[in-house]
């Protein structure tokens, strides 16, 4: 390849990468509404709320830090539809949004193994937020409070 076919295809590149900054998604953080939440309608110990919070409410909560590079495109499409799927699939602070009790209860249960196996948070969130890294202590917090919904615990799940 030529130094001249080298430089059309960079300034081609660049030009691309500088027109879809033009399409931005929407980056929201929803006002919050405390009676609406997980801990308004689920016994949830305060350290375990916490490490929740921290380490998973950037994509399960209204309460998102939006980093720099998630107004960079492409990045920022990947990074707002990660976090619009994560609302939608559990939102900690609009629990009322869960469909049914059971599908609540089960969310519950689902969130020990997904911290265990590492499949929450994803890779790619934990490579670059080493700090919301929930440490072995949470995850033993977190566990023995969402496995205590599987066994039939009283505590409720309902949205």
């Amino acid at each position: 390849m030529n130094k001249a076919r080298v430089k059309a295809v960079l300034g081609a590149l660049t030009a691309f990468l500088i027109l879809i900054q033009i399409f931005q998604p929407a980056r929201t953080n929803p006002p919050a509404a405390p009676d609406k939440s997980l801990a308004a309608h689920v016994r949830v110990p305060g350290d375990v709320y916490a490490s929740l919070l921290r380490s998973c409410g950037d994509c399960h909560s209204d309460q998102t830090h939006w980093p720099w590079y998630s107004h960079v495109a492409p990045v920022s499409w990947v990074i707002t539809d990660d976090v619009n799927e994560g609302r939608r699939h559990m939102n900690l602070e609009d629990w009322e949004a869960q469909p049914d009790a059971k599908q609540a209860r089960d969310r519950l249960v689902d969130i020990c193994p997904e911290i265990q196996k590492k499949g929450m948070p994803p890779f790619s969130y934990r490579l670059v937020h080493g700090a919301n890294q929930l440490n072995q202590k949470e995850i033993g917090a977190i566990c023995s409070w969402s496995n205590s919904f599987g066994s039939g615990s009283p505590s409720s799940a309902a949205p």
